[in-house]
């Protein structure tokens, strides 16, 4: 390859422009950078400056800088003045994800505090805990890097013992006058959504119980209903009673399985289209009679099932008005493992009105035994 000369002065002008680039590109860098500084000190400039002021003033104990964020987080939200808008912090989250899913990894111990607040565990049979060698009794002291002490409470507790199936978890629990360590690692275990049974004085008649609404619980309903019907059930009454709801989807799902077609709801979020949830297919149990008991603690996607299912006219409602809840929550992960809960949507079902009030109003007592009365009562009309 040839080797290009070039005179010298044309090598001191490519010198000079070279060094007139780097001190623009500089300057340009200083700009820049120096708007972006002073936008976020605007931006957070009277939150550093509170932080500031707490710190250098305060005459009491400070909370870590987390909780302090964690409060910060929690002002901005309550200024929205919606109270499903809100912040949780990293083991409740834990918890709030697990019960959404409907399982949870973990290593299968039963958790009791004795008469001097320690807390003890129990293993299930067959589990990791039991398994690995962990005792009836033994005094639990530390969860990874967690000690664990008498004022430890059961939400981080419970955060602390769960987390990814397959993952391993190191426990230290006393014994006696020993110290043992453990790593155990966690399985899957299911929480379920749905009770069943008979009832006693009308065996024909059969009680599904929802306490919340979880991606598995419309599979839970199909195997609680087979169950039933396998042990003589020719009627069904579905109890949302208390049920503040959980997934829209899963909520959905539930309908599906009751209804030979139609639109179930309309929902919409933040600058995107209305999008209709139908049902497509005939439900394994649409022509099972059917009957609903609502209270004013249904709420959510429990009121999704009932109003979809009225709508249809598949299903009598008993009870009281329900909650009349019908926005719909985004939730955000924060890199600690806290979340925000934020409103982001609406959901609506055409001709339908919240709080969705009973075609038969029956008063609350606290057994709740008028209302299977009533229940019966329909089912045998039918």
């Amino acid at each position: 390859m040839n080797k290009v000369n070039l005179p010298e002065n044309v090598k001191q002008w490519l010198f000079m422009g070279l060094q007139v680039m780097i001190v623009l590109l500089a300057m340009a860098i200083g700009y820049f950078g120096h708007r972006y500084i002073l936008q976020a000190q605007e931006d957070l400039g009277i939150l550093k400056q509170a932080r500031s002021i707490i710190k250098e003033n305060a005459i009491f104990e400070l909370p870590s800088d987390e909780k302090l964020q964690h409060g910060m987080v929690r002002g901005m939200l309550e200024s929205l003045n919606d109270p499903y808008t809100f912040f949780v912090e990293p083991a409740a989250h834990e918890i709030q994800t697990d019960e959404l899913a409907g399982s949870f990894g973990g290593i299968g111990v039963r958790l009791e505090r004795d008469t001097e607040l320690n807390w003890r565990l129990f293993p299930f049979p067959d589990s990791p805990a039991l398994q690995a060698g962990v005792q009836d009794g033994d005094i639990l002291i530390e969860v990874d890097n967690l000690t664990i002490t008498t004022s430890t409470n059961d939400i981080t507790l419970l955060a602390a013992l769960r987390g990814p199936i397959g993952e391993q978890v190191q426990i230290s629990v006393r014994r006696g006058s020993q110290t043992l360590n453990f790593d155990i690692e966690r399985q899957d275990f299911p929480l379920p959504t749905v009770s069943w049974n008979l009832l006693p004085e009308a065996a024909d008649v059969g009680l599904l119980k929802v306490n919340r609404i979880a991606e598995t619980t419309a599979d839970e309903m199909r195997e609680a209903i087979k169950d039933l019907q396998d042990r003589g059930a020719k009627y069904l009454i579905l109890d949302l009673r208390d049920n503040g709801g959980g997934l829209v989807e899963a909520g959905v799902d539930m309908v599906r399985l009751f209804l030979n077609d139609g639109e179930v709801l309309y929902q919409q979020f933040k600058d995107q289209e209305v999008e209709i949830f139908e049902v497509r297919k005939e439900g394994e149990f649409s022509h099972i009679p059917l009957v609903l008991l609502v209270n004013g603690n249904t709420a959510s996607s429990a009121e999704i099932v009932a109003g979809a299912l009225e709508k249809h006219e598949r299903a009598p409602i008993i009870g009281v008005p329900t909650y009349g809840k019908t926005s719909i929550q985004y939730i955000f992960d924060l890199q600690d493992g806290s979340s925000i809960h934020v409103t982001s949507g609406r959901w609506w079902i055409p001709g339908v009105s919240f709080p969705l009030a009973p075609d038969y109003p029956v008063t609350e007592d606290p057994s709740g035994i008028t209302a299977f009365q009533k229940a019966v009562e329909i089912l045998r009309d039918e």
